[in-house]
């Protein structure tokens, strides 16, 4: 390998393990300033897909939209309902609860977009609309190189099966 190449190498080494540093980070804060909701991340999930759901939406429903089981979603919403941050009711079919928010569980999800707008701002402080954009256009275009892999390493782009 040639002295460009192992450098080439080295460097994109630094910047995939920055990028996986920052969103650890990310993560960590997120979690701690989540903390003071009182609620765990699956229960904090659910109630923000629930906020974006609309107004009710049954277990499937959720279950579909989280991607988890019924029997996952049932779990979470034991302690929820119990906090009194969703509501339950018969839905049109007997046999399905139609969950909703409680005007608590809509002040919790206000409260926590607010405190994730404040992590955003506090995240980007000191960039500039341009490096912001340049930031924005880098992370697409890497974004859609792991989407190309992706397909190739599931055959999906037709040209087989793990061909890059």
């Amino acid at each position: 390998m040639e002295v460009q190449d192992r450098e080439r190498a080295a460097r994109l080494r630094e910047l995939i393990d920055l990028l996986m540093h920052a969103m650890r980070l990310h993560h960590r804060v997120v979690e701690k300033r989540m903390e003071r909701f009182g609620v765990h991340h699956s229960q904090h999930r659910m109630l923000m897909k629930l906020s974006r759901m609309g107004k009710s939406a049954s277990q499937k429903d959720i279950a579909d939209a989280l991607d988890v089981s019924p029997a996952c979603v049932a779990r979470t919403l034991k302690p929820l309902n119990a906090a009194g941050l969703v509501e339950k009711s018969d839905g049109a079919d007997a046999r399905r609860n139609e969950i909703s928010l409680s005007p608590t569980g809509r002040k919790l999800v206000e409260d926590s977009l607010a405190e994730f707008r404040r992590i955003d701002d506090e995240m980007f402080e000191g960039l500039s609309g341009e490096e912001l954009a340049m930031l924005g256009g880098v992370l697409k275009r890497v974004q859609e190189n792991l989407v190309n892999m992706d397909k190739c390493e599931s055959g999906g782009d037709g040209r087989g099966e793990g061909s890059v």
